[in-house]
């Protein structure tokens, strides 16, 4: 499972961005999420190439370092 930092949500378009540990920008959907995710906060997720590109899923909340 990798980790990263949530950078940006966009509630009215129902997605977000991750910043990994390898400074990659992750797309996610707010759907694959359990709604309290927030800007700010590590995560751990997993990868899954779609046609649009990369997308985080399975998104888990809270990771302590």
């Amino acid at each position: 499972m990798r980790k990263g930092m949530v950078m940006r949500i966009d509630q009215l378009i129902g997605c977000g961005f991750i910043q990994d540990e390898n400074e990659q920008e992750i797309a996610f959907c707010l759907k694959n999420t359990d709604g309290h995710i927030k800007i700010g906060n590590t995560v751990g997720f997993e990868i899954e190439l779609t046609q649009h590109g990369l997308i985080a899923i399975n998104i888990k909340l809270p990771i302590l370092s």
